[in-house]
């Protein structure tokens, strides 16, 4: 079997599209969690995610966009410096978008050619651990694992690093990181989107270019309009632009 497994898609439908051209035909999609937030497309990503039969979990920041959903954020902060990009994602997308993000569960089991697989977005709330040793391995799998008892080796799926990873514990037990299909963090400026391919149990790590100008645009709205908080136009600009850190003063707009 081929599959593509991808994460961290944060709203991106055009590096989205951009992986699945070079990834070409595949038997399966599997996304590690984190559909929105902090890219300017969640209904059209969404969409797309929903219409190739992705098999997904649910992300720290799906989470956080449906607790703002139900908060009175998105009325109290519109046209104010407080306005974040999970607000804006959350005036973008439709109910249906909503409910789809609602009903993702935190983890999934599969198997693929005699290999069992857990997925889930993080191993823990609000940190970037990974299991380090066998012990933690067998116990997030005790916890997660959801198919029958069997002998095959063991892989563990993660998003949320946005780091490309693949950690072996053991001949029988690794965990894997595809990556950001939408962007770095700051101490990486490689703008390309990464995704991961397993074909027949061997794992290779891809990225492909793709053209950002879409998601700068829409950023530069905001940097003229001045409606949003700084630090979150900042973010977007040094990941679709050409800022040189996260950090880089606003462009001053055009008049």
């Amino acid at each position: 079997m081929k599959l593509l497994i991808i994460s961290d898609i944060h709203a991106n439908v055009t590096a989205l599209e951009a992986v699945a051209q070079s990834a070409g035909p595949v038997d399966a999609i599997y996304c590690a969690g984190d559909f929105v937030d902090y890219g300017t497309d969640p209904h059209e990503a969404i969409a797309w995610v929903r219409d190739h039969g992705v098999r997904c979990v649910m992300g720290n920041h799906d989470r956080h966009l449906l607790n703002i959903l139900a908060s009175d954020e998105v009325t109290r902060f519109r046209g104010t410096r407080q306005w974040k990009w999970v607000h804006d994602n959350c005036a973008r997308i439709t109910a249906e978008d909503a409910d789809f993000l609602r009903g993702l569960p935190l983890h999934i089991s599969f198997s693929a050619d005699g290999i069992d697989y857990v997925m889930q977005h993080q191993m823990k709330d609000g940190c970037y651990d990974m299991p380090e040793s066998v012990q933690a391995f067998d116990d997030c799998w005790q916890s997660w694992y959801t198919g029958p008892k069997s002998p095959h080796p063991r892989r563990m799926i993660f998003g949320h690093t946005h780091r490309r990873c693949m950690h072996m514990l053991d001949d029988d037990r690794l965990w894997l990181n595809p990556g950001s299909v939408s962007y770095r963090r700051p101490d990486d400026d490689d703008k390309r989107a990464h995704y991961m391919l397993i074909q027949d149990g061997r794992v290779t790590f891809h990225a492909v270019p793709y053209q950002r100008g879409a998601m700068l645009a829409r950023v530069m709205e905001y940097v003229r309009r001045g409606d949003m908080l700084e630090t979150d136009l900042q973010d977007l600009l040094f990941f679709f632009g050409d800022a040189k850190t996260t950090r880089d003063p606003l462009p001053v707009p055009s008049r």
